[in-house]
C-alpha cells in the first residue's frame, strides 16, 4: 500500500496495512505521518475497541489501493501503531471486503437521493425520498 502527501506527492511511504471495517477512518502510525510530511488539520472524537473515547489529530492522505489513488481522511495514531484501513476509505474506493477469500473486492456506490428527481433524470423513477436533514 503507498501513501503519500497530497501537497507533495514525492514524499510517498509503502507499507503493509490491515483492513479493519469496525474502524471508521484510514489510521497510520505518527512515524509515518511526519515521514510524509503531513500535518493533522484537527482533532475527531473517536470511540476505541476497548470502549474508551478519545480525541485523535485527523489529516487527508493520498492513498493507493488496488488500482486507484485517492486523497481519504486519516487519523494519526501512535507511534509503532498498526496502520489501517477504515470504512470511510473503503467506501471512497468502492471496495467490500470477502471474508472468505480474505481480499478487497469491487462493489457498486449508491446514489439513492437521485430516485424520482427531475434533477437527474438519468435516474430511474421511483417514490421520491424524504431527506432527513438538509443542508444549505
Amino acid at each position: 500500500m503507498t501513501v503519500r502527501n497530497p501537497s507533495e506527492p514525492e514524499r510517498a511511504h509503502t507499507l503493509p496495512m490491515l483492513v479493519d471495517t469496525g474502524a471508521t477512518y484510514a489510521v497510520l502510525p505518527a512515524e509515518v505521518m511526519e515521514a510524509l510530511g503531513v500535518r493533522a488539520t484537527e482533532k475527531r472524537r473517536v470511540r476505541l475497541a476497548n470502549g474508551r473515547a478519545d480525541q485523535w489529530p485527523i489529516t487527508i492522505i493520498t492513498m493507493g489501493l488496488e488500482g486507484q489513488e485517492w486523497p481519504t481522511m486519516c487519523l494519526v495514531g501512535p507511534r509503532g501503531g498498526p496502520a489501517l484501513i477504515g470504512a470511510v476509505t473503503l467506501e471512497q474506493f468502492a471496495l467490500g471486503v470477502d471474508p472468505v477469500t480474505m481480499r478487497l473486492v469491487p462493489i457498486e456506490s449508491y446514489l439513492m437521493a437521485c430516485a424520482g428527481s427531475s434533477r437527474w433524470p438519468s435516474c430511474p423513477h421511483s417514490p421520491r425520498l424524504n431527506p432527513i436533514v438538509r443542508v444549505w
